[in-house]
């Protein structure tokens, strides 16, 4: 992302995008036979109402509850920005953010995260640096983390100057089992080299790179998600785009290839390219929106049905509108299935964008995505999410991930971060905000299967107008396998569970509060709260919150007459005591709120009358629970 070489890229083709379409049907005996489970929506940047872009999240193989993000933020004291990492321990409830020095000291972007075979966390980024004559190049560093990412060790400086880092760690039991492989972009202009770095020693020492193909001064090209085959092969696509003045495009439909390059040595040597899939972007699109992101690849390395299938996910404007296109490769890139849309239910009026493909252990393939159905003029946009138990032959109906949707142009994305540069003798002033050089939210989001297959989308969520990251559990839950003689007798003889009753279970939960906000103009402030379990037990919905009144109601306690308060947007319209808010949709697809678990946020908005004087708000929080009376 930095320096002309990265501006280049991604402005001209913001991003690289597959082409081809149609309507991909979804099966319904699969529809019937699976469904898509979404848990709460979960608020892991807790760290500041400042926007948090180009995501990235990787899960331990040794802890499904232990998930590494990577997020650009607006968090360099000098201005700017600077990478982070966000780690959790609890499947997603909690996060600790990590700031990184040289990240702060110089400013920085393109973070990427992974885990190895031991459960070491891996987090890159690049720095930018100034040398002695006040040119900025792209310092690229590496993290390691053996408490899952809690704690960073020293930086390894891998030198300077690259882009677009990405990495990928070989976990099978091959001959280069544990390796790590961090692709990058580099090459004195105008050349655009893609080359691997490689580590043996779990990230502790690096070596390279290696060059892996050449644009050979006549074509722009940029790596793209590399993947290891179950026997170790490393796989590394590239895009093409062109660079040259004469031959870029500033208008129209432009297209690009996308390409693969192998290694069958551990990242030594590569193989010629092979070509894979031509590439789209409309660059007369009138949203104002760079729509199209990377596009997303992932192989299945452990099912055995549909062992070493590479799937690829992109965001396409050849038929119209950008849809999410979908296509499979079953002999290492060679040849690749039609492109066909993903999701043919989409309105016509829809925009799809920021396409993650990923692959659980049990080989299903998740996709998730970007799309403003719903709105009219693509201003708002939700996460979506759908899957495939066939080997990308089918997928179940997509379900919403997010439970509100996201404002890209609110408040928070348009303010401006300021930075200084140098291209050449040139000297330069940025003013860049979340809005106009991440309206997507970044070039990519996140998607990660854990170890016991659930799926952890990692998404920009501005349904506050600042980019803050998101997460939930997302599911693909099979039928049951059919029943054993004599099954249905002994459940029939199975004692009935116990009833489930209405009780009070403020002792049994606790508040958590995501940041508030407040409108001067109109004397309001948003409350958006989180209701988490602390007991041992589960809480079923119906689960409410019903506001009492606005004082402590204890007459041994001085009555201080405050000025009215109200609540406004309670769905049975009261504006105070008797004011009910349900918390059952914010469960998800959940049945229960289980120990330890937190429902997504329920906003509750408040007016004043005099803000500087407000009065306590008394409560009490219902729900369903088993064997009480």
């Amino acid at each position: 992302m930095s320096g002309p070489r990265g501006r280049v890229f991604r402005s001209g083709l913001s991003a690289i995008v597959l082409a081809a379409a149609g309507a991909f049907p979804h099966a319904a005996a699969a529809a019937e036979a699976a469904k898509i489970v979404v848990g709460p929506n979960m608020l892991a940047s807790r760290d500041g109402d400042f926007p948090h872009v180009e995501l990235v999240v990787a899960a331990s193989p040794k802890n499904a509850k232990n998930l590494v993000g990577g997020a650009i933020t607006y968090t360099r004291p000098e201005g700017g920005t600077a990478n982070r990492a966000y780690a959790t321990l609890d499947g997603g409830a909690t996060w600790k953010a990590s700031d990184f020095p040289e990240q702060v000291k110089w400013g920085s972007g393109d973070p990427y995260v992974a885990f190895t075979p031991q459960g070491t966390a891996i987090f890159s980024g690049l720095a930018f640096l100034t040398d002695d004559s006040g040119r900025t190049h792209a310092g690229l560093y590496v993290y390691r983390s053996e408490d899952g990412g809690l704690t960073w060790g020293k930086g390894a400086d891998l030198g300077y100057s690259y882009d677009h880092e990405q990495i990928a760690v070989d976990h099978t039991t091959g001959k280069y089992a544990g390796r790590i492989y961090i692709g990058v972009l580099y090459g004195p202009y105008p050349e655009y080299v893609v080359g691997v770095f490689r580590s043996e020693d779990d990230g502790k020492t690096w070596t390279g790179p290696v060059d892996a193909a050449n644009g050979g001064g006549k074509i722009g090209i940029n790596d793209v998600m590399p993947m290891v085959l179950s026997d170790g092969t490393l796989v590394l696509p590239y895009g093409d785009f062109e660079f040259l003045p004469d031959k870029v495009k500033l208008t129209g439909k432009v297209s690009s290839t996308s390409w693969f390059v192998l290694s069958s040595d551990g990242g030594v040597t590569f193989g010629p390219p092979r070509k894979a899939l031509t590439l789209w972007y409309d660059l007369d699109d009138k949203t104002g929106k760079p729509l199209g992101g990377f596009p997303s690849f992932a192989a299945d390395v452990r099912s055995k049905e549909f062992r070493d299938r590479i799937y690829a996910a992109w965001s396409d404007a050849k038929a119209g509108r950008h849809r999410v296109l979908f296509s499979h490769s079953e002999d290492r890139g060679l040849h690749w299935s039609e492109p066909m849309m993903l999701d043919a239910t989409a309105p016509k009026e829809a925009y799809q964008y920021q396409p993650v493909v990923a692959v659980n252990q049990d080989g299903v393939v998740g996709i998730s995505w970007f799309d403003t159905r719903g709105t009219s003029d693509a201003s708002q946009y939700n996460e979506y999410f759908t899957a495939s138990l066939d080997g990308g032959k089918t997928f179940l109906a997509p379900v919403r991930v997010s439970s509100a949707p996201s404002r890209p142009k609110g408040a928070g994305n348009l303010t401006f971060g300021a930075m200084a540069g140098q291209y050449k003798q040139t000297r330069y002033l940025q003013l860049v905000s979340a809005a106009s050089r991440w309206v997507s939210g970044g070039d990519y989001m996140g998607l990660a299967p854990d170890k016991d297959g659930a799926f952890h989308p990692f998404w920009s969520d501005s349904r506050t107008g600042t980019f803050q990251i998101y997460t939930a559990s997302v599911s693909v839950v099979r039928p049951p396998a059919p029943e054993k003689p004599g099954a249905a007798a002994a459940a029939a003889k199975a004692p009935a569970p116990p009833p489930r009753v209405k009780a009070d279970v403020g002792s049994r939960i606790e508040f958590v509060f995501d940041p508030t906000r407040y409108d001067e103009a109109t004397k309001e402030a948003e409350v958006p709260i989180r209701i988490s379990n602390v007991s041992k037990e589960p809480i079923y919905p119906p689960i409410t919150l019903e506001v009492l009144g606005f004082d402590l109601d204890d007459p041994e306690i001085f009555k201080y007459p405050y000025p009215p308060m109200y609540v406004v947007n309670s769905p049975n319209g009261k504006r105070g005591e008797g004011a009910v808010f349900d918390f059952s949709s914010a469960l998800g697809s959940l049945d229960s709120l289980a120990p330890g678990a937190q429902t997504g946020p329920i906003v509750i908005k408040f007016q004043f009358t005099d803000p500087s004087e407000v009065p306590a708000i008394r409560y009490r929080v219902e729900g369903m629970v088993e064997g009480e009376k």
